[in-house]
């Protein structure tokens, strides 16, 4: 049952907008008499072309996919170069920094954007695609920083030690070893 909100929604996508809306009679959604009268056929396409063509959505989405992709590989990567550095460090300083990060994970996120406000006001870049990628990225990296530090503290710490052993530097045995391993920890986050 608790679909059906869903699956009407996605009904009345199909007709126009004086059957999905009628006052006289809600039948008219079910049955589509004025979508009939407009356009031929008890379905109609043109909510669709409407807001994909004439309003330009698909500028929407591909922005939205850009800002998307950009967030996600930025927070990673500095999610993973984080956790693994807050991970594998001894000292306390590790711990405060997390909670720290938990701090700025808990406060509402409008008062982390105002501090972006002004500069970027006064710069006039507010509401371009950069902007937004570095907002989002400062918004989310606490969580993913947290989340990312946690999925470090299961991998042993002997396989980082083995790689030393071998030859490796610190980095290297993040690259060759950890990297391959921690992936499905990455791919939840």
């Amino acid at each position: 049952m608790a679909i059906f909100p869903f699956l009407w929604t996605l009904w009345g996508s199909f007709k126009v907008q004086g059957d999905f809306f009628s006052k006289a009679d809600w039948a008219n959604a079910v049955y589509g008499i004025r979508t009939l009268a407009e356009t031929g056929s008890t379905f109609t396409l043109n909510g669709y072309s409407n807001a994909w063509i004439e309003h330009e959505f698909w500028l929407s989405a591909i922005n939205t996919s850009i800002v998307v992709f950009f967030v996600v590989i930025i927070s990673l990567t500095i999610g993973t170069l984080g956790g693994y550095a807050l991970a594998r460090s001894g000292y306390r300083y590790a711990l405060w920094l997390l909670m720290l990060a938990l701090v700025f994970r808990a406060m509402p996120h409008i008062t982390l954007v105002s501090g972006y406000l002004l500069p970027f006001f006064q710069w006039n870049i507010w509401g371009h695609l950069p902007t937004t990628i570095i907002v989002l990225v400062a918004i989310n990296q606490p969580f993913t920083l947290w989340m990312l530090h946690s999925f470090f503290q299961t991998i042993p710490k002997e396989l980082d030690e083995s790689a030393k052993v071998d030859g490796c530097t610190q980095f290297q045995a993040f690259r060759h070893v950890i990297i391959p391993v921690m992936w499905p920890g990455v791919i939840y986050c």
